[in-house]
């Protein structure tokens, strides 16, 4: 590998191809996530594996619950921008530091407690409450990551 190419994977965290996947989220009792990686060309020496959850409470701007809308007062709300309110954040380290070999591919299996927060996922016309996870990799640089995945509490 070329020295352009392992500055490309340390500035855009391409060093690792990294999923997560969550099943019945549920704040009354912990609930299993699972974590895979790809591991591309090189090793990898890595200070942790983590798991970053938020909670969001978007609404529309300026939108209100006054009776049935006309198509006037749907377009209107369409148009209205969403705010988004973070109600709750954590990170939880999965695993600490090692080596992850270069080809080669990992999983961690985790039980998660999020019931220190008491936000269920909920859909109406004017609200909902969001959450997300982010499985990731923490190296020097930019960390390889799965990217923002919503899923739904219970």
């Amino acid at each position: 590998m070329g020295l352009l190419h392992k500055i490309l994977h340390y500035v855009t965290g391409g060093s690792a191809e990294v999923d997560v996947d969550i099943e019945n989220a549920n704040l009354d009792k912990p609930f299993p996530v699972k974590i895979t990686a790809e591991i591309k060309d090189n090793d990898l020496n890595i200070d942790s594996v983590y798991l970053l959850f938020r909670c969001q409470d978007a609404r529309l701007d300026g939108y209100s619950e006054s009776g049935p809308e006309t198509d006037n007062e749907r377009i209107l709300r369409e148009l209205n921008e969403w705010v988004f309110d973070t109600v709750y954040e954590t990170r939880i380290d999965i695993s600490g530091e090692g080596t992850l070999k270069g080809g080669e591919d990992y999983s961690w299996d985790t039980m998660v407690d999020l019931s220190e927060c008491d936000e269920k996922s909920y859909d109406s016309p004017g609200r909902r409450v969001i959450w997300e996870v982010q499985a990731g990799i923490d190296i020097p640089g930019n960390d390889p990551d799965s990217g923002w995945v919503e899923f739904q509490v219970k």
